[in-house]
């Protein structure tokens, strides 16, 4: 983890360098598909969504979360990805929805900057080094 600082447009300019966001997301699809069949399954996809920590953590702290209201929500989740529910999510599906939970994030966040603590992998993070890059170029 480390703590970064972005803000909306940050976000906002990653999603349209369409060579980049597609390159991460060619990246996480193939790293989840782990059995490499070019479809993500429930179990596949809940790894990626078991990282968001939805529920599990309150204002960073860990908290007990009821196993039942877990996969009532990663099940939401799933089915919100796969567009067409065939029960599996291909790469356009995880793409077009990454980037619409990136959207809102950046919708939701604005444009003033704020400081974030972020995972090392995670699309915010590379939206960052994307950044940083740019601006060193």
């Amino acid at each position: 983890m480390s703590v970064e600082i972005l803000d909306g447009a940050t976000i906002v300019n990653f999603l349209e360098d369409e060579e980049a966001f597609s390159a991460q997301i060619c990246d996480r699809f193939a790293h989840l598909d782990s059995d490499h069949d070019g479809r993500l399954s429930y179990g596949e996809m809940l790894k990626e969504l078991q990282c968001l920590r939805l529920l599990e953590t309150h204002f960073g702290v860990d908290v007990e979360t009821d196993p039942d209201e877990l996969a009532l929500v990663y099940g939401s989740l799933f089915v919100q990805f796969d567009h067409d529910l065939n029960g599996t999510v291909d790469l356009e599906e995880f793409k077009s929805e990454t980037k619409q939970m990136m959207l809102a994030m950046a919708s939701g966040m604005g444009f003033l900057p704020v400081q974030m603590v972020l995972e090392e992998d995670s699309f915010l993070k590379k939206a960052v080094e994307w950044e940083s890059a740019k601006l060193v170029a």
